[in-house]
């Protein structure tokens, strides 16, 4: 098997993430399958020294920032994050090297015995995301690695991740998303987050709504987890955080001080942009001073230097200067505010242009109240080959009473180009509503 052989295998398999029907599909997740399919495997996942992350926000950032750390530390830690922008290989890396082709068929052909012996069990086929997780067990403790950093793909009780035994927890900031899914409220999205939280294990909170804090300080009390908080100061504190900018004065990185119980970091430096990645920076110290208190030898130096070194595309990732093009993932209300205050508090722009696509299940008026008031023009677009987008029209129809000026346009490319050919020099041009576009114009914007 050749690696474009086992992605057509893998591709047989359902995947969620691009089902019309994932809302109602999701609430059928069950452990029972990933559990079989590892047993079948010799359960990798329990030779791994795992830290497990979830949250509604910020922890695909705050997962790598951790494993740059660790692995600047000297510890060969792997990562396995989802969704992948262009690649599969992207969702699981050792040290940011991202799995090679030949590994993944290598991976695929070892453990497709296993997957045709689950999915003629009485549990039904395994999922797309279920054989991703299996492969990167499977790759990591077949790699000897020392840590496993993990994050949670939805929710967290049912997550194809839950499975494992964590040297520790995170979750990261709790919000209202997925809600079909997981419930309306922040105490019912919590309980089904705060399932990752296991017997004695230590968790590093980030801040949370209170209503989430009272429910994972609940399951961690039954459970004699101990909590780590983040304590970051607040988003008008200024004083703390700085941009950095590159010769043409677009910024690409922040600078700040971090001050814990045990250690105090002076400026520190991220190529992350926006308060939201200075949240996720303190809650990976937090990670990290609770590793080094349960007797992990990690130096001061390595967290400046994983921080430093730390590569994550597709989160406010500028492109180009003149007219300057962003690209973010943003695809719920509570992401969208954090975006467009974001570009508000980087960058200096006269006309602010939004290519936008969203998926089915998002909430589609919430979302453009708050772009109405940053965007002077709006271009809806749509990925391809993907069941679960939201028609580009159907986006500009609801959005005609809200913004002066919104066009459909069906395909990317020529919206990029659109956009590019009306954009005077000192405008901005933002990319945004779902990876699945940021992935697309990523392909665009850099080929190879």
């Amino acid at each position: 098997m050749d690696y474009q052989a086992a992605l057509a295998y893998i591709e047989t398999f359902i995947d969620y993430e691009r089902s019309p029907d994932f809302s109602r599909q999701a609430r059928l997740y069950n452990l029972d399958r990933i559990s079989l399919l590892l047993n079948q495997l010799g359960d990798p996942h329990d030779r791994l020294k795992v830290i497990h992350i979830a949250g509604s926000k910020g922890k695909g950032s705050t997962a790598v920032l951790i494993g740059s750390v660790l692995t600047q530390a000297g510890y060969k830690t792997g990562l396995f994050t989802s969704p992948h922008l262009i690649t599969p290989r992207e969702r699981c890396r050792i040290d940011g090297e991202l799995i090679s082709e030949e590994e993944i068929a290598r991976c695929i052909e070892s453990i497709k015995p296993a997957i045709e012996t689950v999915s003629a069990s009485e549990f039904g086929p395994v999922s797309f995301f279920e054989i991703y997780t299996a492969l990167a067990f499977y790759y990591f403790a077949d790699k000897s690695i020392d840590f496993a950093v993990i994050e949670v793909g939805l929710g967290g009780r049912l997550d194809a991740t839950n499975v494992v035994s964590p040297v520790m927890t995170v979750i990261t900031p709790i919000g209202l998303e997925h809600t079909a899914i997981l419930g309306e409220t922040y105490p019912e999205i919590a309980a089904e987050k705060a399932e990752i939280i296991k017997d004695g294990c230590p968790i590093a909170l980030a801040p949370q709504h209170p209503d989430a804090r009272a429910v994972i300080e609940k399951v961690a009390n039954e459970r004699n987890a101990s909590i780590v908080e983040t304590k970051p100061h607040s988003a008008d504190c200024q004083s703390i955080r700085c941009l950095v900018k590159d010769d043409d004065k677009v910024p690409v990185a922040q600078r700040f001080d971090v001050e814990t119980d045990t250690e105090n970091y002076s400026q520190l430096t991220i190529p992350l942009l926006g308060y939201h990645q200075y949240v996720n920076a303190t809650t990976a110290i937090t990670a990290v001073e609770c590793l080094k208190q349960n007797g992990y030898a990690i130096p001061k130096a390595s967290v400046y230097a994983g921080f430093k070194n730390v590569q994550w595309q597709g989160r406010i990732q500028t492109m180009r200067s003149a007219p300057l093009v962003v690209l973010d993932g943003a695809h719920s209300p509570a992401a969208m505010q954090v975006l467009c205050s974001t570009l508000r508090e980087c960058f200096r722009y006269d006309q602010a242009i939004f290519i936008v696509s969203l998926m089915k299940d998002k909430n589609l008026i919430d979302i453009g109240d708050v772009l109405s008031k940053t965007a002077d023009t709006v271009l809806t677009t749509q990925v391809f080959d993907n069941p679960r987008v939201m028609p580009a029209e159907v986006i500009q129809d609801a959005w005609s009473s809200i913004f002066p000026r919104v066009t459909a346009c069906l395909n990317p490319k020529d919206a990029i180009e659109k956009a590019l050919a009306s954009a005077a020099p000192t405008d901005l041009i933002c990319i945004t509503g779902s990876l699945y576009l940021v992935g697309q114009a990523l392909k665009i914007f850099k080929p190879n």
